[in-house]
């Protein structure tokens, strides 16, 4: 006989889980010093507290999948961890491996959902499912699911029984998924039960700060010969846009670490940049060294008018001496425009 209380979920309780705990547990997407990162550290250390499903909002890239796989190794180890991407595969397809196949005379009305033996729902058992792209799950599965983590059990339609579902659902959107209820495409109730634990991860090119932290962690997880960088090949590194954000910035990182030296300098990064893009203005016929200076223009004078032309506010950003900027501006050429002048 199904049990009542489990209708409605009880209120989740918060522990505290401290900085040193998060140490060992902290994923790649969320390593470094910027307020974004340290925001996202945060939530994950509620979420830790937590047995609540877990929101993970993520652009193209940020790789939520890491995030999910760090909450799951510090609450559920030792239990299955299910990843389904919602955008892969074709509606009917999706609903299939989310809720299985149930007999079709279990398709009547009934209180609680019929799910077949083969649902990820049932191979999570007590551990998590991972939904990456869960504003692409079809409206059928979203009214589905809402049903099921409210019940917390469901009807398994070839036994006609009912089995609880202990799992715990971690799900990841590169989308407003509260402009998408006010659209209509995505159920408010589904989108409630994410009320109390969210984690944004901020991308790359919002955390100028963080390269050194996350190169750092890509190297170790390339198991190679660990590098040394210059300041000067972070900050290239810092000025572009990573429209594919972590997963591009990987790709790059191969290619420089397989030609660079001991020590990485700007010219190993410049030659391995994307050409297009950020760098599409370029004249490709220029030698590396005008490049290189082109670029140096260019980027010193962004953070110079991004900071109103405040000298030290804008070497903090690029690393250097207040000294060495204003030195750097007399060579180049950087000539402080109207537009950028503070009022």
């Amino acid at each position: 006989m199904r049990n009542p209380s489990l209708r409605t979920p009880a209120a989740p309780v918060k522990r505290t889980v401290t900085a040193a705990a998060l140490a060992g547990v902290v994923p790649v997407p969320l390593l470094g010093s910027s307020d974004g990162a340290r925001r996202a550290r945060q939530a994950l250390g509620v979420a830790l507290g937590l047995r609540a499903p877990v929101l993970v909002l993520a652009e193209a890239g940020c790789r939520p999948l890491s995030v999910a796989q760090a909450l799951h190794s510090r609450t559920r180890a030792g239990q299955p961890l299910i990843p389904l991407d919602c955008g892969g595969a074709e509606a009917a397809e999706i609903d299939r491996q989310l809720f299985g196949t149930p007999p079709r005379r279990a398709k009547t009305a009934h209180a609680l959902e019929a799910i077949g033996p083969e649902a990820a729902l049932l191979s999570a058992a007590a551990g998590t499912l991972f939904l990456d792209n869960i504003d692409e799950l079809p409206a059928s599965a979203q009214r589905k699911l809402s049903r099921v983590l409210r019940d917390g059990e469901a009807r398994l339609a070839s036994r006609h029984h009912t089995v609880g579902l202990p799992f715990r659902l971690i799900a990841a959107t590169a989308r407003d998924l509260d402009g998408e209820v006010r659209k209509g495409r995505f159920r408010q109730d589904l989108l409630r039960r994410f009320a109390s634990c969210r984690i944004s991860v901020p991308a790359l090119r919002q955390r100028a700060t963080d390269f050194g932290a996350i190169i750092e962690r890509l190297m170790d997880d390339a198991k190679g010969t660990r590098r040394s960088f210059t300041q000067p090949a972070i900050t290239v590194l810092a000025a572009l846009p990573w429209s594919h954000n972590i997963d591009e910035l990987a790709g790059v990182l191969a290619k420089v670490l397989a030609t660079a030296g001991g020590i990485v300098t700007q010219e190993d990064v410049l030659v391995h940049l994307p050409i297009d893009g950020a760098f599409a203005r370029f004249d490709l016929t220029d030698s590396l060294r005008d490049a290189r200076r082109r670029f140096e223009r260019d980027y010193i004078a962004a953070v110079l008018e991004r900071h109103q032309w405040r000298m030290s506010q804008a070497a903090q950003t690029l690393g250097i001496e207040r000294a060495n900027l204003y030195r750097k501006t007399r060579q180049l050429g950087i000539v402080r425009t109207p537009r950028a002048e503070v009022s």
